[in-house]
């Protein structure tokens, strides 16, 4: 009996994790949900893009600042 209620156990835990993951992955590749992760990918590349070119800018008026010094341009 024992072993009877453990596998009936094993079995119902299963069926809810494949039936949540099921919706999950449901709500995902519906036209709403892909919808969703597209803003999400947008969203991020355009922060990380930002973020990039900020970067670039501060380094690229470092560099130029060292140059000038270097060079005898300082105003």
């Amino acid at each position: 009996m024992g072993k009877r209620l453990f596998w009936f156990a094993v079995g119902v835990g299963l069926t809810a994790l494949v039936v949540v993951k099921g919706r999950e992955y449901y709500e995902r590749f519906t036209p709403k949900g892909v919808a969703e992760q597209l803003e999400k990918t947008r969203s991020s590349a355009s922060a990380w893009l930002g973020d990039f070119f900020e970067t670039m800018n501060e380094a690229m008026d470092e560099r130029e600042g060292e140059l000038r010094e270097a060079l005898g341009l300082v105003e």
